[in-house]
């Protein structure tokens, strides 16, 4: 029983609403917008933000018609009328409203906000678990408007940014629908705040700000944050509006399980495929297929962690063979029945010892780096030495091309000489994996084991 009205106010942000037509018997509806742009914003910003009409959600899809030709004695088939109209009046924020003006709905690229609204605003990250990076923020802000630049620091302990838009129509627009949201599911809300800066200064472009008008913006390269670029389905609740590729199983954020193929059938196990996923989150349950063993099924914890595991590891190379990854249907990996034929292809994690992610704001959510020549080596004890590492490392990868012990912080302690870190960079990436693979949780002395991740460097 949803009105015309209810169903324009979807479209009326984003520019003229032609026509509009309700297939009751369907529960579907046709909007016609005025031009193929205001058309395109209106379904991009659906894909990102759930609509919903009185509490319950509406998807928003193409139609292959063109053209709707309507006739209705209310008028309501005009962007004119549309926003005229009381009920679409009360549809719409106070602020909306107004600024919808008497242009009958002028396009404004998103849910309206005032011309002279802050082009630069103040976001502070709450219950920050999962890293937020340039790239998140950019996906999550450009939907708004033109992002102009960004710029990210850490104040009081707490993670914050200021992102400045080419006009104050987005930033009011950006403010009002993100002000509150989760980035992730149940963590990393934002908090957003008009900022009194009428300009933001980048002096280069690195991992912690960005001019985006530079030729140069595009070039600079951030592992810890191009996991997050796929769409995703919508904001609302505890729901995060960076929650995995949209409808791939999975109500709300996606599924935590990962279809992965073309493995090495004869070097891969699933403690190997355990070792890896398990740089990116905490697997639970590992299936090789028994009938195409170069597939596999991978359980997550979380459709996140999902989501950033195959943005980090789809196309590399795993002994050899490139990974090829995608989201799976499934809800979850079955074990095998009493007395099925399973020949050790499937194994439950879910209780090992050897989860980064177990403990919620573990530093392990903030070092979370892409495959690359170089790793990270920690829980060292002082009476190993530079040799006995790099010959480890040369058993399981190949040459070693640079060793590096990482300096220690403050005083040196006896708990820290016997804590110690390195980095050692092999001769490819595709050694690199391997080698920690093969050495993460390596015991070095008694009841001393080595840790082993990508290193945020890529090269010594």
């Amino acid at each position: 029983d949803a009105t015309e009205v209810e169903v324009a106010a979807l479209g009326a942000p984003f520019g003229r609403v032609m026509n509009i037509m309700i297939l009751r018997t369907r529960n579907q509806a046709l909007m016609e917008m005025a031009d193929e742009s205001s058309a395109t914003a209106l379904v991009n910003f659906y894909n990102y933000v759930t609509a919903n009409i009185r509490g319950l959600p509406v998807y928003i899809q193409y139609s292959n018609h063109t053209e709707l030709k309507t006739t209705h004695a209310s008028g309501m088939n005009s962007s004119a009328g549309l926003s005229s109209h009381p009920m679409m009046q009360q549809h719409m924020q106070p602020s909306l409203a107004s600024s919808f003006g008497a242009a009958g709905g002028a396009a404004m690229g998103g849910l309206a906000g005032s011309a002279d609204g802050p082009t630069i605003l103040h976001v502070m990250i709450d219950n920050m678990i999962y890293p937020v990076t340039l790239e998140v923020l950019h996906t999550i802000f450009s939907k708004f408007g033109t992002v102009l630049r960004i710029v990210t620091f850490n104040k009081n302990s707490q993670f914050q940014a200021l992102v400045e838009f080419s006009d104050g129509g987005s930033g009011s627009t950006a403010k009002f629908n993100l002000d509150g949201q989760n980035i992730y599911d149940r963590c990393c809300a934002m908090r957003i705040e008009a900022s009194k800066l009428t300009t933001l200064t980048v002096k280069s472009n690195n991992e912690r700000q960005r001019d985006y008008t530079r030729p140069d913006s595009h070039e600079v390269h951030h592992s810890a944050g191009h996991g997050f670029a796929a769409p995703f389905p919508g904001v609302g609740g505890g729901a995060g509006i960076m929650m995995g590729a949209g409808g791939a199983g999975g109500a709300g954020g996606g599924s935590p399980v990962l279809l992965v193929s073309d493995l090495n059938q004869e070097a891969v196990t699933p403690h190997e495929i355990f070792i890896l996923f398990g740089v990116y989150g905490d697997v639970q349950r590992v299936k090789i297929l028994f009938n195409k063993k170069d597939t596999a099924l991978i359980q997550m914890s979380t459709p996140q962690q999902a989501q950033t595991a195959q943005n980090y590891l789809n196309k590399v190379v795993f002994f050899g063979k490139e990974l090829h990854i995608t989201l799976s249907r499934h809800s979850q990996v079955s074990l095998p029945r009493d007395g099925q034929e399973d020949a050790g292809l499937t194994k439950d994690f879910s209780q090992s010892p050897l989860h980064r992610f177990r403990n919620p704001g573990s530093h392990n959510y903030q070092n979370i780096y892409a495959p690359s020549p170089c790793v990270h080596l920690s829980n060292i004890p002082e009476s190993i030495t530079e040799e006995f590492l790099r010959e480890s490392f040369e058993q399981v990868g190949g040459a070693i091309v640079g060793f590096r012990w990482i300096p220690l912080k403050g005083e040196e302690t006896d708990l820290k000489k016997d804590r110690r870190m390195a980095l050692i960079q092999l001769g490819s990436t595709e050694h690199a994996v391997q080698a920690l693979v093969a050495m993460h949780n390596f015991q070095l002395v008694d009841k001393r084991y080595l840790k082993v991740s990508f290193a945020k460097s890529q090269s010594l």
